[in-house]
């Protein structure tokens, strides 16, 4: 009987470790595809793209490559105009359930999208960084704009990455704001690191 719950009591004990190892994934690391092509046909290690163009709109659908089946789609344009650089970045397990995550960029001169694509029980959903870092900025911050040197409100963000400590996981990122301030005629600088918990992701459809 001791031998059988000092077992019981050793698988508790590695289970809750397991649980409580904290998982950092960098979103954009240096060896990442990103800069390197223009992403469109990048695949990862289980998933493939491919773009196809419903009435007037382009959408890029990521697919199962074992099976074919469509994993999740992000619109991407119109006849008027495509992201020119858009697509899977990287594959990953991040948020603790054994599938796979992904990570997806689209960008232009006009603005850029950077998704987190995590799995969950009702299929895959989208986290938008860049809004979830923006409203988290103006949430703490109020009194301080956001501008970044483009001289849109995009976060300046970098060292951007997903944090999972137990079940919890969070975003992170050093978001930088510089603009010129007639006040002081002179450019101004604001720089926080911010942690933005689950509760808080922006999600796009």
């Amino acid at each position: 009987m001791q031998r059988i719950f000092l077992a019981a009591f050793f698988f508790v004990s590695l289970s809750a470790a397991t649980q409580s190892k904290t998982v950092s994934f960098d979103f954009f690391p240096p060896d990442s595809n990103m800069g390197k092509t223009d992403l469109k046909q990048d695949e990862t290690r289980t998933a493939r793209p491919k773009t196809i163009k419903r009435g007037k709109r382009f959408y890029q659908i990521i697919l199962d490559k074992r099976t074919g089946r469509e994993l999740f789609r992000v619109f991407v344009g119109t006849d008027e105009g495509t992201w020119w650089v858009y697509g899977l970045v990287q594959e990953a397990e991040i948020n603790g359930d054994g599938i796979p995550d992904f990570c997806w960029y689209g960008g232009d001169d006009t603005g850029e999208l950077k998704l987190l694509v995590l799995s969950s029980p009702s299929g895959y959903r989208k986290v938008d960084a860049n809004e979830t870092l923006k409203r988290e900025w103006r949430r703490r911050f109020p009194s301080e704009r956001l501008k970044n040197g483009d001289g849109t409100d995009d976060p300046d963000s970098s060292e951007l990455k997903l944090i999972r400590a137990s079940e919890n996981i969070v975003v992170q990122a050093v978001v930088t704001s510089k603009f010129f301030d007639p006040k002081i005629d002179d450019m101004k600088t604001y720089v926080h690191q911010l942690r933005v918990p689950e509760a808080r992701f922006v999600y796009v459809k």
